[in-house]
């Protein structure tokens, strides 16, 4: 009797363990599939990274570039997607409204920092930082019959002449209308900004010589360098550019005026802390992989892949800059 009741013991506790088990096998596959529960892996679906300007430009290319070693790093699909529209704000809004859960990225340009200031409901608050991928030194350039040889009979010409010398910009509060902004203050002159809608038209207008300069990235101006019909008079850089060793910084011309545009990529505020380390560390890996690197260097870019914090710093740095540089625009309005 003893042993009977022992069996029949020993069996029941065996049929709830078993359907215990069954449970937690049931439990870890619904984890498994993207179920959503605490223990999940991130990432276990496709994700998605926005680029809020038109195919075709160095943003987009970055993006495209390193959207397949992103999916070589994460093991799920990197789906691009252009959202372009009204200074970039487009891709952005439709960003911050997307569930903080690591799936939707976008990338960002000088307008993450920027746009605030000119009435758009958007700040670098609306965002966590991940890597910032791309910066695109700055240069001054006039067509190649300009009577401007240097920086300085540019800047001697604009003392002479308040408000008569021109420039073309990509629009204003733009990341290349700013920096004009802090040339007009360190060297006490008076200029006119002609605003284009994007780079390539503001360039152009240089080099047919409807404006007398124009400030963009050294890569942007490059082929229009390249074909004899404009020449830089100054870079935007601390130091002398590698690949341009006869051009001046701005600094040696005795303005220190320093900018690039650059490009990075976020996701919205209140994405998990262990998803940005997941997603950043996978970027800045990408971002190290020749297959990289090379396609951005070769587009006269320098690559980078910053760490989530450096990123962060360097947007608030900007943030304090570029918010200045508009001040300045909206007072002479």
């Amino acid at each position: 009797m003893l042993n009977r009741t022992s069996r029949r013991g020993r069996s029941l506790i065996t049929t709830i363990a078993l359907a215990a088990s069954a449970g937690l096998a049931l439990s870890a596959c619904a984890s498994n599939n993207g179920g959503g529960g605490e223990d999940s892996e991130f990432p276990t679906k496709d994700l998605r990274l926005i680029v809020p300007w038109q195919a075709g430009g160095s943003g987009d290319l970055s993006a495209r570039t390193i959207a397949p070693l992103l999916e070589d790093e994460l093991g799920v699909n990197v789906v691009v997607e252009n959202r372009p529209g009204a200074n970039g704000s487009v891709g952005y809004n439709w960003l911050k409204e997307q569930e903080p859960d690591g799936y939707n990225m976008s990338m960002v340009g000088a307008e993450v920092a920027t746009l605030q200031f000119m009435d758009y409901d958007i700040s670098p608050d609306d965002y966590e930082f991940l890597s910032q991928i791309i910066s695109g030194p700055g240069a001054i350039a006039v067509r190649t019959d300009s009577p401007y040889e240097t920086l300085q009979d540019l800047i001697d010409d604009a003392k002479e002449r308040p408000g008569e010398v021109t420039y073309s910009s990509p629009g204003v509060g733009s990341v290349w209308d700013n920096p004009a902004q802090g040339l007009q203050e360190l060297a006490d002159i008076e200029l006119t900004n002609v605003p284009f809608d994007g780079s390539a038209p503001s360039i152009a207008a240089a080099a047919a010589g409807d404006v007398d300069f124009s400030i963009d990235a050294v890569g942007s101006q490059k082929a229009q360098v390249d074909g004899g019909e404009m020449r830089y008079l100054a870079v935007l850089t601390e130091e002398r550019l590698e690949e341009l060793p006869d051009v001046p910084t701005a600094a040696e011309e005795g303005v220190d005026l320093q900018n690039a545009s650059f490009t990075g990529i976020v996701v919205p505020a209140g994405t998990p802390e262990d998803v940005v380390t997941v997603l950043s560390e996978a970027i800045q890996a990408a971002a190290q992989d020749p297959a990289y690197t090379d396609v951005i260097e070769s587009s006269n870019l320098i690559p980078l892949g910053t760490s989530a914090e450096e990123f962060e710093t360097f947007i608030q740095e900007e943030e304090e800059r570029h918010g200045r540089w508009i001040e300045l625009a909206q007072s002479t309005e």
